[in-house]
């Protein structure tokens, strides 16, 4: 599957981005007092560049992925919510997210949630991390 990465959006989805993630986050106030009863941990509003990335199919070939950047609205400790331009049609993914400076912290993670903003061409992901990745 081939991916575009934040730096390889057309001007129109550039523009999106941030009409996305304020639609999203009205949403959110507006249903929040439902679901924050319901969420294991409080979910913070994190807007900010993280990385995905997408094992190769074949397992054989662990080398094999494709990591790009991605916008993300809020994270909580048990996983976030990111906007991309098109479906991801797979399960388990790898995110990165920068802790301090430079330093990314991967997490094993599986897509829980997709949801289409179809009037501005972006999909909304809901991501559950399953566990920290040790090098």
């Amino acid at each position: 599957m081939s991916l575009i990465n934040l730096e390889q959006y057309s001007v129109k989805q550039n523009r999106a981005i941030t009409r996305v993630l304020d639609t999203l986050d009205r949403i959110d106030q507006r249903t929040g007092v439902h679901y924050s009863d319901k969420r294991s941990h409080e979910r913070k509003n994190f807007r900010g560049v993280v990385w995905i990335s997408l094992p190769g199919s074949d397992a054989a070939d662990d080398q094999e992925s494709t990591t790009i950047k991605v916008w993300s609205r809020s994270i909580s400790q048990s996983g976030l919510s990111f906007i991309y331009p098109f479906p991801i049609y797979r399960n388990n993914i790898l995110v990165g997210v920068p802790v301090q400076g430079s330093q990314v912290t991967w997490f094993r993670s599986e897509i829980v949630r997709q949801k289409e903003i179809q009037e501005e061409q972006f999909w909304e992901f809901g991501v559950r991390f399953l566990g920290k990745v040790t090098t």
